[in-house]
């Protein structure tokens, strides 16, 4: 069986046995390949597969494996089919074939094909500190009217090489957004917002924004400068 593999199996036990957990640390997934004998003896190698290798929103060096997901510092959980990646990792594996697990291994596959990453794609969110509010969540009907700035939430990316930013595919089509969609980026306190520019929204928020700036001839402006490039 191969380091990728194991990584795999051992964190597929993990969430089975421990249904309730949202991820493992890297020593958790560790004391679970070697207990379980997924490897044989002392295998080095098996904490750079955790902590690099098999880590989807970690640039690739140089195997592209999609198996692990970073949902905070020194913590994974298995990757799931629409959850966020490194763009580099595109086409890497994300689980072994049955035919590569002993048998008595192999209905994990099956689990995790029918049951766990047909879930919710959305990253665990980060532990906060204590007295600190935690991020307010995303509303439960995304299509509803937007009547101002106030209903905005926040969300995790993941910042890439370059400062490149992926969102998870399943946000990308309930946001009709494709490549070369614009996203308006600003600040509020010590969260970064990311606001789809369209011209729908432009004109529900007409009417909603008080004082000099506007929206739209902010977009405009952004226009005129691109066709002067």
């Amino acid at each position: 069986m191969t380091l990728a593999d194991s990584v795999w199996l051992a964190t597929a036990l993990l969430h089975r046995e421990n249904s309730k957990a949202l991820d493992f640390s890297g020593h958790e997934i560790i004391e679970k390949a070697t207990g379980e004998k997924l490897v044989k003896g002392f295998r080095p190698g098996l904490q750079v597969f955790i902590s690099k290798h098999c880590v989807a929103n970690k640039s690739p060096n140089p195997l592209r494996h999609r198996i692990l997901l970073e949902t905070t510092r020194g913590r994974r959980r298995l990757f799931k089919r629409g959850d966020p990646f490194h763009p580099d990792r595109e086409g890497g594996k994300i689980r072994p074939d049955r035919s590569e697990l002993p048998a008595e291994y192999q209905p994990l596959v099956d689990w995790y094909d029918e049951i766990y990453s047909k879930g919710s794609p959305h990253l665990a969110p980060a532990p906060q500190p204590d007295g600190m509010d935690a991020l307010p969540q995303l509303p439960q009907n995304p299509t509803a009217a937007f009547s101002g700035f106030d209903e905005m939430r926040s969300a995790t990316a993941f910042v890439g090489p370059g400062g490149t930013v992926v969102l998870p595919d399943w946000l990308q089509q309930e946001m009709g957004l494709k490549e070369g969609s614009c996203l308006s980026v600003f600040r509020d306190k010590e969260r970064v917002a990311l606001l789809p520019i369209t011209d729908d929204l432009i004109r529900k928020l007409r009417g909603s924004l008080k004082g000099n700036y506007s929206l739209l001839e902010d977009r405009e402006r952004e226009h005129r400068i691109e066709k002067l490039r």
